[in-house]
């Protein structure tokens, strides 16, 4: 069964957010600041040729980041595009469904195969997103559009904590990554997302529900295997 975009309501996260800003007085935000902030820029993208090989094998045909792709891809039905190495970032997506990962962020995880999984699942979650892509916003105010922005986050973070658990990895590794950015939450504040705490929180939750869900079917369909050991990492 593919997964669409997680309901909110089973993860205990916020209530829904899209709400049309109050008129008057309101100072109306231009189409490319409305992008800016609710996109990223693009990275700067790196050769892979020069790669350190331990880094290069991360993106090669049967290298990790290509292994979790697929498995991702296969769970959500959607077929994603290309995962690219770039600089300056840890992981982003763009329209087409690329996925860039960091360099110097692979250099310090390379071996860390179940925070990568939570990292790319969570770039998934935007990839499967029903949020419109090339919507107007001009009609919501600067607290609707920094509130739909972390909405946003969040629907990616609970879509990684049940991908997690589908794909047959701890949770622990990327939960525990984003509650170790508390440490610089002074530095990092920003209107883009709910604080670490509650970030790993609902990535916690969404992996918990999922587990709940499959163990109800498995009681009502004892025969059922697990999507990890259909997936081979079981």
């Amino acid at each position: 069964m593919a997964i669409e975009k997680i309901n909110t309501n089973l993860a205990g996260l916020p209530p829904p957010w899209l709400k049309r800003a109050e008129s008057g007085g309101v100072q109306t935000p231009t189409e490319t600041a409305i992008r800016k902030m609710l996109g990223e820029p693009l990275p700067r993208v790196v050769d892979p040729a020069s790669l350190p090989p331990e880094i290069a094998n991360l993106f090669a045909q049967f290298g990790v980041l290509r292994r979790i792709q697929k498995k991702l891809s296969m769970l959500s039905r959607k077929p994603g595009g290309a995962v690219i190495p770039a600089k300056g970032t840890i992981a982003c997506v763009d329209d087409d469904d690329n996925i860039y990962m960091g360099v110097e962020f692979l250099e310090s995880h390379a071996q860390d195969e179940a925070l990568l999984a939570g990292i790319m699942a969570h770039e998934w979650g935007h990839i499967v997103s029903d949020l419109p892509r090339d919507a107007d916003w001009s009609h919501l105010s600067w607290d609707d559009l920094h509130a739909m922005r972390r909405e946003e986050e969040s629907y990616a973070d609970a879509y990684s904590g049940r991908m997690l658990y589908r794909m047959g990895y701890a949770v622990t590794r990327f939960a525990g990554f984003l509650e170790d950015l508390s440490k610089f939450e002074k530095r990092l504040q920003t209107h883009k997302y709910y604080n670490p705490r509650l970030r790993a929180e609902i990535v916690r939750q969404a992996f918990a529900a999922e587990m709940r869900h499959a163990d109800s079917a498995r009681k009502l369909f004892p025969g059922l295997p697990s999507n990890s050991t259909l997936l081979g990492v079981g």
